[in-house]
Parts: C-alpha cells; structure tokens; sequence
C-alpha cells in the first residue's frame, strides 16, 4: 500500500479502538510528549497548591484565593465550566503541514481540511509540496468514502464498518474535535486536581473511555490530553496542543504532536497549521473517476 496512502489512513483513524496497546509511543528525534505522571494516578485527597499545602481556586473576580481546605467536588465543580466550553462555529477550513514517523519510514504531506459542522468532514492529502493529489475523503455520520488517486481506487462503507479497512475506528464527532483541538470526546468529570502554580488537570470517563486533560490556568487552553481504553492495557493516544492563536475570534491551537500506541507499533503525528478560517461558505466537491476500481 502506498505510503501516503498509508498516512491517510492514520490522520482519519487516529482515534483509538480497542486494539492491544503496551508500547509507550515517541515523538519524532526521540521528543516525547510530556505528560505529568500524575496523569494516571488516582487524584488524592490533598491538592497541590502554594508551598503544596494549600489548594488554589479562581474567585469571582479572577484572582486567586487559597482556603485552607477543599473538597475534590468543590474542584470539579469549580473546573465543570472550564470543561464545558466549546467553539461555537459553523463551518471550518484549514490547512496543515503534517509529519509522521511509524517504526519503518517518515514521511511529510499536507492535508486540508473543511467541517460542516456535525455534519461533513472533507479532507484532501498532497504529496511533494501539494504537486501530486494522494487522496479524498468525505465523511458523514454514516458513511465513509476515500479515493486513492494513487491506486485509482475507491472506498465505500458504512462508517461504522469503516474499520474494516483502516487501522483503527473512526467516530464522527471525535474526528472532528480532533481537527478542530477540542477534546476528543464528552463525558463527565470524575477527578480534578491543581497539577501546580500554572495547571490544571481533569480526568473524564465515558463507557468507553478515559481521558486525562491538562489547562494552562492563565486562559484555560488545553496543553496536554491523554485518552486510553478503560482496559489497562488497552489502547493509548497522547496529545500535546501548542501555538495557539486567534482565527475569526476564536483561540485555535496550530501545532500539535498527536503519539499513538498501536500494538506493537507506536506513530506520531506532527501538524502544523498553515491558515484556519471558521464560517465561511464552503463546498465539498467529491467526484469519483469512472474508472476507478471500487472496493
């Protein structure tokens, strides 16, 4: 299978299944993403706060005050707005520089991405500095479709039988928070603690999954999120969110390192924005050659 084709597959499916995972992924030239270790420990019942004594909240005039104590509730509680807030938007554009590193090769492409909101997610993958057109991709709630302008190949499927094909499962809604840099999935907050004088971490559960989320407490942008299988030895994605930066009013991150555990092998994805643009009109063009192959 062709190497971008390849690559394609990883920047769509990049949400985790439920494949055996144990390795601990890698950013490329050996730069790991770091994540605080207390990321998988259970928070407990003392919060680090000034002279890690005393736990720290933001009061209603954003400053700080330090009561003597604090009950974990009070912190989630406290952290629930934080949590909460999303983009508001319409539709999305933008276009990434991206490279990724598996165990065996490297590889650099560009993808550009639009969104309709909740509804389409189009994506485009070039090769040698965008002159050579690797791929398509529509994707809906339902359906999944991809032409291989290099294999002159087509795929259609369900979305839900996508993993038929691609390395791993593909959900809609987190697919398009993974674009946008929201976090990849809702669910209800379960622990909170102040990691120190300039963060906050949450951890939220769904049935299926974990995440461990990391806030910068200065603007309440995420820094760091990790999401695993509720099976210890199940599935790992590691994310790190860097250079954020205003498009359209709204404070978008631009660079992200996204390390991947996948059995055996560990990937990472290092995605540099180019331009973002929210609510313009725009189009989805998809047409498929007649004389593609259809698989």
């Amino acid at each position: 299978m062709n190497k971008y084709y390849v690559a394609c597959f990883l920047v769509i499916s990049f949400v985790i299944s439920s494949c055996t995972l144990h390795r601990k992924a890698h950013r490329k030239k050996d730069k790991t993403v770091k994540i605080d270790s207390t990321l998988n420990k259970h928070v407990s019942d003392t919060l680090i706060g000034i002279n890690d004594t005393k736990k720290l909240i933001p009061n209603r005039n954003d400053s700080i005050i330090y009561p003597n104590t604090i009950t974990d509730n009070h912190l989630i509680d406290t952290l629930t707005s934080v949590w909460n807030k999303r983009m508001i938007y319409n539709t999305f554009s933008g276009k990434a520089k991206i490279h990724f590193e598996g165990r065996e090769e490297s590889q650099e492409f560009t993808a550009n991405f639009r969104i309709r909101k909740d509804s389409v997610i189009w994506i485009t993958i070039t090769a040698m500095g965008g002159m050579v057109q690797a791929a398509r991709i529509l994707v809906t709630n339902d359906s999944f479709i991809m032409v291989n302008y290099l294999q002159k190949e087509v795929t259609k499927l369900p979305l839900s039988q996508a993993a038929k094909v691609l390395p791993s499962k593909v959900d809609f809604f987190s697919l398009q928070n993974l674009i946008i840099g929201e976090p990849l999935r809702n669910g209800k907050i379960t622990d909170a603690k102040v990691l120190n004088a300039t963060s906050w971490m949450i951890q939220v559960e769904d049935t299926s999954y974990i995440q461990n989320i990391t806030y910068n407490r200065t603007d309440t942008t995420m820094s760091n999120g990790q999401m695993t299988t509720r099976n210890p030895i199940g599935p790992k994605a590691i994310m790190q969110y860097e250079t954020y930066e205003i498009s359209d009013q709204r404070k978008i991150s631009k660079g992200r390192v996204m390390n991947i555990q996948n059995g055996i092998d560990t990937m990472s994805l290092d995605v540099k924005f180019l331009n973002t643009n929210f609510d313009l009109p725009l189009e989805f063009p998809f047409s498929i050659p007649a004389s593609y192959k259809i698989k």
